[in-house]
């Protein structure tokens, strides 16, 4: 079966490396779903595009726009992925990952050595010691997707 709707948040959660990496990923979820300044205008990707039918990840997505701007995904080894859009936004998504990795002191190319996404950010989630340094991403990936 391709997806599946018994992939639960605390699956697509148990995928990630360390409990600390875990432990974040539920924070992110909780910060989108009930804490973030848009928490009520966020909606599972998948239960509002695809039937509740998930495939390899945990896709956000505003009431206000039907393109994700986060995901918690198995692709790419697990990691954390902010999506702003290749079209509008493809320079701004390489400042930003190269913002996250100078403050993180890594580099997320050395990880991944397949070709990135034009438009996308991505974070490993073992790298962050607390939600606070991903939350100012977070918010203007949601932001500029809403952009047109």
């Amino acid at each position: 079966m391709i997806g599946s709707p018994n992939k639960t948040n605390d699956y697509f959660y148990s995928l990630f490396k360390t409990a600390r990496a875990r432990e974040m990923a539920k924070e992110i979820n909780d910060y989108l779903t009930k804490d973030s300044p848009f928490n009520d205008e966020v909606e599972d990707y998948h239960d509002k595009f695809k039937n509740g039918v998930r495939t390899d990840c945990i896709g956000y997505v505003s009431s206000q726009c039907k393109y994700k701007f986060a995901t918690m995904t198995m692709a790419r080894k697990v990691c954390f992925v902010l999506h702003l859009g290749a079209k509008l936004h493809k320079n701004n998504a390489v400042a930003m990952q190269n913002e996250i990795d100078k403050m993180l002191k890594r580099n997320y190319k050395d990880t991944d050595h397949t070709k990135l996404t034009p438009g996308e950010v991505y974070v490993r989630l073992e790298w962050i010691d607390n939600l606070d340094q991903i939350k100012p991403f977070i918010n203007e990936a949601y932001y500029l997707r809403l952009k047109k």
